[in-house]
């Protein structure tokens, strides 16, 4: 006879175990190669290494930075203080771990599509700048300073698959290199002439995990000295899409054991360095209407995603629903967004007044996200009382995206990825286009699987497998 199987409320010899003897603690680490930074520069930060019995939570750390305009108030991206970085490099004994162009183009992207507009304009907005009620960041008022912590995010060492921490007793330290955008790219000014923005303060908050010496020991005898972490990790690609192109065929150049998505943006070129746009978050359809990836020649998905409906040029439903399909997110109900936010005017029924709103995309005359050309030079009024009347966002928020997961692990096992291999692979983009009216700047951003590996029986330095 079976045995019977009783409900965890019944389950009285079932409790948690204590964990074994450890310490937390946090640390800060300043730059090693200066204490003030202009747009442009990099601020190198080393994570120290032989540290006995040590661990780095990376996923719980975060950069701390001072921002001083001077000359003209300057306003962030809606990204917030991501809209400060443009390159992350991570490495150790000169071998490189990571190294994504255009961090604050993707981080914008993720910030839309993950995090909610309560969210932005609560712990976002107190920590990173960010606004919950239009498509801008925090306005920086000329010669006063704001310290921004942003969380060291989208990189393999805090995307580890499970939860890893990573081990500082490495015989190297960990090199983190972060190259600050320029003013025009990370940064929208209003008033005429020159603004300069000066970068201060800048260090690593870590939270540290220290074992006991037995309980490092026993994790020691365990792996046999060999440390093995499955991480997610970014690449970049860039290319450019003339006016008035109908197709556009492009080599990616991602070559990887496990590619399970691409992020893709467009950007009107006109915005991407102009100090008078938003640059980083004004994205556009470019008048896109199908797209698809080609890996040897053969289409991913089979049949090309389409951008807008058979009968209706306006509607993103589709290209929506694929974007979801690739966050693992079709069903997450509760999942919140951005990219409707922004201000449009709203006649009152009965009274001829305005009013304003940010969160109801019902009232706009077009969704932020299909737009074709945004120019992408205002947010919207800040109130109706301060501009005279309100005046409608003209950014765009579009971004798609292709799964490339198999259905096996569908992205959510725990002791599988299933990726697909494009070592020694041609891979391309193609999309289809009815009019770009005007010349785009195409993002591609490829998440893939790496193994970070740490051998303290060899060389006690970490490598990368990809």
């Amino acid at each position: 006879m079976d045995a019977l199987v009783y409900s965890e409320s019944l389950a009285f010899n079932q409790v948690k175990r204590r964990a074994v003897s450890a310490r937390s603690f946090r640390v800060k680490l300043p730059s090693s190669n200066g204490t003030t930074f202009s747009p442009g520069d990099t601020a190198v930060i080393d994570l120290p290494g032989n540290l006995s019995g040590q661990y780095y939570n990376a996923n719980q750390m975060y950069l701390m930075v001072t921002v001083k305009p001077a000359v003209n108030e300057v306003i962030l991206d809606r990204g917030g203080a991501f809209s400060l970085v443009d390159r992350l490099q991570i490495s150790s004994a000169g071998a490189n771990i990571f190294d994504l162009n255009n961090f604050g183009v993707l981080a914008t992207a993720l910030m839309d599509t993950d995090a909610s507009s309560e969210y932005k304009a609560g712990y976002g907005q107190l920590m990173l700048g960010t606004q919950g009620d239009c498509l801008r960041g925090e306005i920086l008022a000329v010669g006063v300073e704001r310290t921004f912590c942003i969380p060291m995010v989208l990189n393999p060492l805090a995307l580890t698959t499970p939860h890893r921490l990573i081990p500082g007793f490495g015989l190297s330290s960990l090199e983190y290199r972060v190259t600050f955008n320029s003013i025009a790219k990370a940064f929208k000014q209003a008033a005429a002439g020159a603004a300069t923005v000066q970068f201060s303060n800048v260090q690593m908050v870590c939270l540290m995990t220290q074992l006991s010496a037995d309980a490092q020991a026993e994790v020691d005898r365990s792996t046999g000295g060999f440390y093995k972490i499955l991480c997610s990790s970014y690449q970049n690609a860039q290319a450019s899409l003339a006016a008035d192109i109908s197709q556009l065929t492009v080599p990616l150049g991602f070559s990887v054991s496990s590619l399970e998505r691409v992020i893709i943006t467009h950007r009107p070129q006109a915005s991407t360095s102009n100090i008078q746009s938003y640059s980083l978050g004004n994205r556009s359809t470019a008048g896109l209407t199908q797209f698809n990836l080609l890996i040897n020649g053969e289409s991913y998905p089979q049949r090309p995603i389409n951008v807008t409906a058979l009968l209706d040029s306006t509607s993103p439903a589709e290209s929506v629903a694929e974007l979801l399909i690739a966050d693992h997110a079709l069903t997450d109900f509760k999942k919140g967004c951005g990219l409707n936010n922004g201000y449009k005017a709203i006649t009152m029924p009965g009274i001829g007044g305005t009013s304003l709103t940010g969160l109801d995309p019902s009232v706009k005359k077009a969704m932020p996200f299909s737009e074709s050309q945004p120019a992408g030079t205002t947010a919207g009024a800040a109130n109706a009382a301060a501009a005279g009347a309100a005046t409608p966002s003209n950014i765009g928020t579009f971004l798609c995206s292709v799964e490339l997961e198999s259905g096996i692990s569908d992205g959510k096992s725990a002791t599988i990825y299933s990726g697909i291999s494009t070592l020694a692979s041609q891979v391309s983009y193609s999309g289809t286009y009815n009019s770009t009216g005007v010349a785009h700047t195409l993002d591609f951003f490829a998440q893939y699987s790496i193994i970070l590996a740490l051998d303290m029986r060899g060389s006690g330095v970490y490598s990368v497998s990809i």
